[in-house]
């Protein structure tokens, strides 16, 4: 098996969840129940069907075999070929430190997808813009989630505040309107300005702060190997791509001293601190062939120029955005309540037509006593077992559990093994693994975090029900 253009995949998968409150305590953040399936099933899914069969995953090395278990279901089999690359559990690096596990085995360019990445998106047309210009780095947009989460009541305390700190103001060239020109976080937006080179060269740059940067990056090798020898970056979206942005504006005389120094990893001078700008790296993995047609192509910036004439334009940052469908990242309450919930209309686009047929939103051990009203809008997970005069919409209930009579529950979601005793009324809710809800309860905009026992006939209000005595659900 191969991947188009011989681009490398990776999923990171090590992350531990730290916005998902209890949730994550027990379980993997990657193996997160969505529906039928683990939360990294989907960006999988997305992948295959792009025509990306070579994929790698990194991951903490505890998770690694309940990963390939949980990932590996007969009923949807996998095409993929999977790699597992572990890392210590108590490795605390950050995603650029991970993706130079992988940078021995990138080959032209690599695309890192987040495993909480949810989207019915075509990346193989990603692929299309990075190669259409030459990109030295493309990252994926969307304002997808922007109007579905608006509108989403989050489960919880409603005292805590939204938290801003990963959004990001982004520029883009007026004449050329997925070329990113600028990339900075909104938390650092109070004091910035704009070099007179920059403004020089471009005096016009749409700002906008509309867009959600999806974690969806591919980036060519001579960024890699830039990442390899700069140990002191730790983060792709916080360090490497800020500094990749901004690093447009270089450019490259022939004739400079680190010319003739090779990037091959044979010459030590590498390592010197003159040879740590990321335009070198960009010359040196220049194809040859490409090169030439700069020069004589009337297409082309570069027209009429030759090798010895200063050269711009040898880092390129360009967008690819996701316009229709459907596109979150669940990495924190409120995007993955609402992916959740979305599953039993989203089912259909991660199944084959071949397929289909066994992945039903109803699953077939479920069990339903009489007089039960289970909308079309749910999804019921294997051997749920359901009690009469039961009322469930727009709700997402996982596998084995129990519904007791005279139940109701509205836009909720439910994981694996919850009791849910007699009368009792769930609303706007997350329940997680192994919960018992005891006869005539009623919760509304709760989280309840795993194996809580919920004593009969409480009734709580936008409450947080963890391990801990006190938990912060943290939004964006």
């Amino acid at each position: 098996m191969s991947n188009p253009g011989e681009c490398t995949v990776v999923i990171m998968a090590a992350g531990t969840g730290s916005r998902m409150t209890d949730l994550t305590n027990q379980c993997p953040k990657p193996l997160l129940p969505m529906g039928q399936f683990p939360m990294i099933w989907y960006p999988i899914r997305t992948l295959e069907k792009a025509g990306f069969l070579d994929i790698i995953i990194i991951t903490r090395q505890s998770w690694q075999e309940q990963m390939h278990n949980a990932i590996f279901v007969d009923s949807v089999p996998l095409k993929a070929h999977i790699e597992f690359i572990v890392i210590p559990d108590s490795d605390e690096s950050g995603t650029a430190d991970s993706l130079r596990l992988v940078a021995d085995k990138i080959k032209t360019h690599v695309m890192v997808v987040s495993s909480d990445f949810i989207s019915d998106c075509d990346l193989s047309e990603m692929l299309a813009v990075h190669r259409k210009h030459s990109s030295s780095l493309t990252v994926m947009l969307s304002q997808l989630p922007t109007s579905i989460i608006a509108e989403t009541q989050v489960p919880g305390s409603k005292s805590k505040q939204k938290n801003s700190s990963e959004k990001i103001s982004i520029g883009f060239e007026s004449g050329n309107t997925d070329h990113i020109l600028f990339w900075k976080s909104e938390i650092d937006m109070e004091n910035f300005s704009f070099t007179k080179k920059f403004l020089t060269r471009f005096p016009s740059i749409n700002l906008q702060s509309t867009w959600t940067d999806c974690h969806v990056y591919i980036i060519n090798k001579f960024v890699i190997k830039y990442l390899q020898d700069k140990e002191d970056i730790n983060s792709l979206q916080g360090e490497l791509i800020p500094m990749v942005v901004k690093k447009q504006m270089s450019m490259y005389t022939k004739g400079s001293p680190n010319e003739d120094q090779d990037l091959n990893g044979t010459d030590q001078d590498l390592k010197s601190e003159e040879k740590k700008d990321l335009i070198d790296y960009a010359v040196k993995f220049e194809n040859n062939l490409i090169s030439p047609v700069r020069y004589l192509s009337l297409n082309s910036d570069s027209f009429g120029m030759n090798e010895n004439t200063p050269h711009k334009d040898l880092i390129r940052c360009y967008a690819y955005r996701q316009t229709s469908g459907f596109c979150v990242r669940a990495n924190n309450i409120v995007s993955y309540f609402e992916a959740c919930k979305q599953m039993p209309r989203l089912i259909s686009q991660f199944i084959t037509k071949k397929r289909l047929d066994s992945v039903s939103t109803v699953h077939d051990s479920a069990s339903k006593k009489p007089k039960p009203q289970v909308g079309a809008d749910c999804l019921l997970g294997e051997s749920v077992t359901v009690g009469e005069k039961v009322t469930i919409s727009k709700s997402v209930i996982g596998k084995h559990c129990k519904i007791g009579d005279k139940v109701k529950i509205t836009n909720s979601v439910i994981m694996g093994h919850v009791n849910i005793q007699e009368s009792s009324s769930i609303t706007n809710c997350i329940i997680a693994e192994s919960v018992i809800i005891g006869d005539k309860c009623e919760l509304n905009n709760c989280i309840v975090g795993q194996n809580q026992n919920i004593s009969n006939m409480s009734k709580l209000n936008n409450e947080v029900i963890c391990s801990g005595s006190q938990m912060e659900v943290p939004l964006e």
